[in-house]
């Protein structure tokens, strides 16, 4: 055992037992519910792009798992199940309009959702991209947070990044919304 590894070691068996079993509750372990959010997947715009390549869509798809995923490891939030999400988003879009922001609105109170996340990752070149993203409270149908991160570099490692660093907003966002 190095000399770090152990001074921890020394350190918790110094801690009494008992004192590990009154810790305070983590947020969201209270008992009380947490706030409930839904994330729209996000979408691809290619539109100012020089060029498409094949495996843009599979880089927002990445991105889209990230955000998903950070926000399902949280203990502040509770992600709404993104199969219910994607089946609203696909009656609302059955008309052949992409899910706008009052769609987005619409499909959170669906779903039993406070909060609705949705955003675009844009392709501008072959090296930079754009998230743009937003959160709406869906009691107000206002939005509440608009965020937009430049990604410069590989798209395929980046995109996921921005999405984390979204998230993390997102979460942070809605609890302080929330207790208010």
């Amino acid at each position: 055992m190095d000399p770090t590894t152990r001074r921890f070691a020394v350190r918790l068996a110094a801690v009494p037992l008992a004192s590990l079993f009154i810790c305070p509750a983590a947020p969201g372990q209270s008992g009380a519910p947490r706030p409930a959010v839904a994330v729209l997947n996000l979408r691809f715009d290619g539109e100012h792009a020089n060029v498409l390549q094949a495996g843009d869509t599979a880089i927002v798809a990445a991105a889209t798992s990230k955000l998903l995923a950070t926000l399902a490891a949280s203990d502040r939030v509770a992600l709404v199940d993104s199969t219910a999400v994607a089946a609203a988003v696909g009656v609302a879009e059955a008309s052949g309009n992409p899910c706008d922001n009052a769609c987005a609105v619409a499909v959170a109170r669906t779903v039993g959702a406070r909060w609705v996340a949705k955003g675009t990752i844009s392709n501008l070149s072959n090296l930079v991209w754009l998230l743009t993203a937003e959160l709406f409270d869906a009691t107000t149908g206002r939005p509440v947070l608009a965020d937009s991160y430049e990604i410069k570099g590989d798209a395929a490692r980046m995109a996921p990044a921005a999405a984390h660093v979204w998230a993390q907003r997102v979460e942070k966002t809605i609890v302080e919304k929330g207790s208010r």
